[in-house]
């Protein structure tokens, strides 16, 4: 094992700014300070959508950041050193993961879009021997969000199993979207999945996921509730801010249908669990409070099971689930890979996510 450099490459936002201003810098190289930390020589890291927000100052109400700001919260990479107590991993293994926490955005970011980076072990999963750092880095975020949307709206519907019945996707080449539709179809079995695509990617899904995806509409040409039977659907995934959600609600079956939103306004519960509840204004509870309203006069008289979830990969045992998914190749991220070395491909590629448009899949940047 080579010895840990002083100083490393990172990926920065020098200022508040978008991807096209993203530079590489040398940094000091991280250094384990708790027993439970594991230090990551990083292959491969991927981006949250709200990560190039927060870079560029759009959330200032939740978080400030320090520039110039380290980026990136979830990837993949070896093992070069462990605290004291950590149990599962040692020097050499693969791993991967999201450092992400409730209650979010206490201390600096991990920055795994750097040559080394350190999480905590709680928030890591073993590599399968047979998959490569590219192949899990986008995985860990959007697996524990599918399988925490499945498990509560199944729970809110009082449904046993999706087996033959139809799922609703929104988004099936969006990062979420993509992961979403595999779930329901190769691990829960439903009979039959729709999503939306532009018109550009409407032959793309069955290459890139065979057999996954059954009924697709062309969100660009009509409207979701119009291609979709109205309330047809049993158990519909919102995965995009830009998708009316009064067209989900309009193809939910009423009584047993579920419909999880994870691209809407949260309520103020979910919100006090992210920030914390010592970071928590009171008029934020007022306005969110609002806003369900609104949601609650969209739903009136539908008796759907509606909820609305911000992912926990903290949560281990939904962590470890995802991970058994992962392992047994049920999920396969659907990635557009570049190399950190050619920062100008980085700028493009991370540009069209912050855009959220014109992309396909997740973002994954290789460190060679």
């Amino acid at each position: 094992m080579a010895s840990i450099p002083s100083t490393m490459r990172a990926l920065m936002a020098p200022f508040a700014c978008t991807p096209k201003d993203y530079v590489i810098q040398e940094i000091p190289t991280p250094t384990i300070t708790l027993p439970t930390q594991v230090m990551l020589r990083v292959h491969a890291f991927t981006f949250t959508p709200s990560e190039f927000k927060a870079a560029n100052g759009e959330m200032k109400i939740f978080y400030k950041p320090q520039y110039p700001c380290q980026l990136a919260m979830e990837g993949a990479g070896e093992v070069v050193a462990v605290g004291s107590a950590v149990k599962n991993f040692k020097i050499g293994d693969g791993a991967y993961g999201l450092a992400f926490e409730k209650p979010a955005f206490r201390g600096a970011p991990p920055g795994l879009a750097s040559e080394y980076a350190i999480l905590d072990e709680k928030l890591l999963l073993p590599k399968p021997s047979h998959l490569s750092f590219e192949d899990v880095a986008p995985l860990t975020g959007v697996t524990v969000t599918a399988v925490q949307v499945f498990q509560r709206g199944m729970q809110l519907a009082g449904q046993q199993s999706l087996e033959g019945k139809t799922v609703f996707v929104g988004g099936g080449l969006s990062a979420t979207g993509s992961i979403g539709a595999q779930y329901a179809k190769n691990v829960l079995g439903a009979g039959k999945v729709i999503t939306t695509l532009s018109t550009g990617k409407m032959g793309l899904v069955d290459e890139l996921m065979p057999g996954v995806v059954d009924e697709k509409v062309d969100y660009t040409k009509e409207k979701i509730a119009v291609a979709v039977p109205k309330q047809s659907v049993d158990f519909v995934y919102h995965t995009q801010a830009t998708a009316p959600l009064g067209e989900s609600i309009a193809i939910t079956k009423p009584g047993t249908g579920a419909l999880i939103n994870i691209a809407g306004i949260p309520d103020k519960n979910v919100v006090r669990e992210i920030l914390g509840a010592d970071r928590f204004p009171w008029w934020l509870s007022i306005a969110l409070d609002g806003v369900q309203l609104w949601y609650k006069w969209m739903l009136l008289g539908s008796d759907i099971k509606y909820s609305m979830i911000s992912g926990s990969p903290d949560v281990r045992q939904d962590l470890e689930k995802a991970g058994e998914v992962i392992a047994l190749e049920k999920v396969k991220a659907v990635s557009t890979t570049v190399d950190f070395e050619d920062l100008e491909a980085v700028r493009r590629v991370c540009s069209l996510a912050y855009a959220g448009k014109g992309g396909v899949g997740q973002v994954v940047i290789r460190i060679r």
